[in-house]
């Protein structure tokens, strides 16, 4: 369990440190002292956690501004807030702003805390696999739909080219030939190749 810490008070970090080392077995706890120290700890790619656990309050950093900068910064890990003080609106603004779950500095709560933070990771995966689903679905519609497009434009081509063919043949036989279709294919074909660079780009994405 690798888990990141930001908490500016010393003597809180090292009780919360006790308390992850009684509930995990190997667990690995980074501390950051203030909110920037946190956003370069989890900006530096040689390192992963699979847990944030953030004071609510900082000197350089307070609230759900603070938590919406933490999930911007690492939206796949789970984050606890923590906080000596606090109340239900504050739990729900931590948990709008993106936090997995809320609690408040006491006795109780450190001995329960890793049984909190286990519970915050399955919690988050299973909104991260419920995203994932839903994703795939949308993506699946939108296939769906893409195909539907190209299958018209496919049909629309062909009566488009049968046209043209018509087209040239008159001009053959008769000299005439009806400008408006040829100017209507060179726009189809500009068409086509916008709905292809649109469509089939973002199949491939």
């Amino acid at each position: 369990m690798r888990i990141l810490l930001i908490e500016d008070n010393r003597d809180h970090a090292e009780l919360i440190q006790r308390a992850l080392d009684a509930g995990f077995p190997n667990v690995r706890v980074e501390i950051a002292t203030t909110a920037k120290q946190g956003y370069q700890t989890l900006k530096d790619k040689n390192k992963r956690f699979d847990l944030v656990l953030s004071d609510f309050y900082l000197p350089d950093a307070k609230g759900e501004s603070h938590v919406r900068v933490l999930n911007k910064a690492a939206p796949d890990i789970p984050i606890v807030v923590i906080t000596g003080q606090g109340d239900e609106k504050v739990a729900a603004r931590s948990i709008k702003a993106g936090a997995e779950d809320y609690v408040v500095k006491t006795r109780e709560v450190l001995a329960a805390l890793p049984k909190i933070l286990r519970r915050a990771i399955v919690k988050h995966n299973s909104h991260q696999n419920k995203r994932k689903r839903e994703m795939q679905k949308h993506m699946h519609h939108q296939k769906q739909k893409v195909q539907k497009v190209l299958g018209e434009m496919a049909a629309i081509d062909r009566k488009m080219k049968s046209l043209q063919k018509q087209n040239r043949r008159k001009k053959a036989d008769k000299g005439i030939v009806n400008p408006a279709v040829e100017g209507l294919m060179d726009r189809f074909e500009s068409l086509k190749k916008f709905v292809r660079k649109v469509f089939l780009s973002r199949e491939t994405r």
